[in-house]
């Protein structure tokens, strides 16, 4: 199954607002690769309300926690395999460019650790899957339009633009919160 969450990622990577949250590519685990799948289809021309906008940024961010949590059970998988992430990532990297194995510079057993060490992410992003679809539809938006929103937000400006501002007011109303007194 393909994940919905790289999708997400590369929405708020889009958006710079959230750049606390970055980290080195190196060390992230790769994840199956849903963007695949939505690159083949035409991104439409929708209207997004304020509203529904809201609700996107704010189930965005609960997706964003759940992927940055997971992120570190991933790597822990990786090296359980007594494989480095790096090694991980570049065989990832070729299989996802449907390259040869004999191109890269690994061995059999390292290509043995990374196919135990795929086995148990992919089932760990089936069960990550699972609460995104619950978290969006807590919020009450479907999947389809919390996939149509995050399509359109990867081709139109002025959607970043609107989400941008959104994030921003929400931060600062969340520090606002968190300052009262304006400590």
């Amino acid at each position: 199954m393909i994940k919905y969450l790289s999708l997400i990622a590369i929405s708020l990577g889009l958006l710079a607002c959230q750049s606390e949250q970055d980290q080195n590519m190196t060390e992230q685990a790769p994840q199956d690769n849903l963007e695949e799948q939505f690159e083949q289809q035409a991104s439409p021309e929708i209207d997004v309300s304020d509203e529904e906008l809201e609700t996107f940024v704010k189930v965005s961010g609960v997706a964003q926690q759940i992927q940055t949590e997971a992120q570190s059970d991933m790597v822990a998988i990786v090296e359980e395999e007594d494989l480095s992430v790096e090694t991980y990532n570049i065989i990832a990297e070729s299989r996802y460019n449907e390259q040869s194995d004999d191109q890269l510079d690994v061995t059999q057993e390292e290509l043995d650790k990374f196919e135990a060490a795929s086995d148990k992410i992919g089932e760990m992003e089936r069960d990550l899957d699972q609460k995104v679809a619950e978290a969006v539809e807590e919020e009450g938006m479907s999947m389809d339009k919390f996939m149509e929103i995050n399509m359109a937000l990867q081709q139109d400006p002025s959607l970043q633009e609107r989400v941008q501002q959104m994030m921003m007011e929400s931060q600062s109303q969340q520090q606002q919160q968190a300052n009262p007194e304006g400590f």
